[in-house]
């Protein structure tokens, strides 16, 4: 009888150990045994061992950390969105089967603080509405903070009702024009209180992405604040070159 190769094994002890954490024989935060014990259990080296970590935390189903071991992140394995940029009008939008809901919003007045980073004036008045957005799966995707002029605020009635990014809500609702796009991508950490949303393990990296639209006489229109899981969205851009 031909034995089964490392490749095949590895997968088939990353399935194995996938059903277990499905029917709660580990549950999120546990530990698992160690990479030593496994190897013992499996009668498979270390190297086979590894590679099924390996599978599973790709498929964002646990974290692995020096001094703390293997912990179990999730109950079900979680889908990696990528979102493939082809023109700049993507770069700003996300894909159609994703669903946006709003978590809370308040009034603002710009401190010091708020002004430098949405670049606006001390004593300017905002509207902060924080939203969630989903896969059709129920998976979150990302936290967004969305910031708009005052005078804008009944754009929040608008958004829950459609996936239309903000910005083009304002321009056909209050006849306004976004002439100028600034996107910055940034490196971070999700917090404790933001982990519990997205559901993630506290500190694990995520990307964040911050955009800031401006009429042509360089009003703000909107300045959004969208942080993702690095585990499961990334961006992916194909943009043609043409001199």
């Amino acid at each position: 009888m031909k034995k089964k190769s490392s490749i095949a094994r590895y997968r088939e002890i990353s399935q194995i150990i996938l059903g277990d954490i499905e029917k709660g024989t580990w549950q999120v935060g546990d530990q698992l045994p160690s990479e030593q014990a496994l190897s013992e259990n499996f009668a498979v080296s270390r190297f086979t061992i590894r590679s099924a970590l390996d599978d599973l935390q790709n498929r964002g189903m646990i974290s692995r950390r020096r001094r703390l071991g293997t912990i179990v992140t999730s109950s079900k394995p979680i889908e990696l969105m990528v979102q493939e940029v082809r023109s700049v009008d993507e770069l700003f939008q996300y894909p159609e089967n994703t669903q946006r809901e709003i978590l809370q919003s308040i009034n603002l007045v710009s401190d010091i603080t708020l002004g430098n980073f949405l670049k606006c004036d001390v004593g300017s008045r905002w509207t902060k509405i924080e939203t969630i957005r989903k896969t059709h799966k129920n998976i979150a995707v990302c936290l967004t903070e969305i910031y708009v002029p005052r005078a804008y605020n009944r754009v929040r009635d608008l958004i829950s009702k459609t996936s239309s990014p903000v910005f083009k809500l304002i321009e056909e609702n209050f006849a306004v024009e976004a002439m100028e796009i600034n996107a910055e991508i940034l490196a971070g950490s999700v917090s404790h209180e933001r982990a519990k949303l997205l559901g993630v393990e506290p500190n694990s990296a995520s990307l964040i992405m911050v955009r800031r639209y401006r009429d042509a006489q360089g009003k703000l229109l909107e300045v959004s604040v969208s942080e993702h899981p690095a585990s499961r969205f990334t961006y992916s851009f194909n943009l043609s070159y043409r001199r």
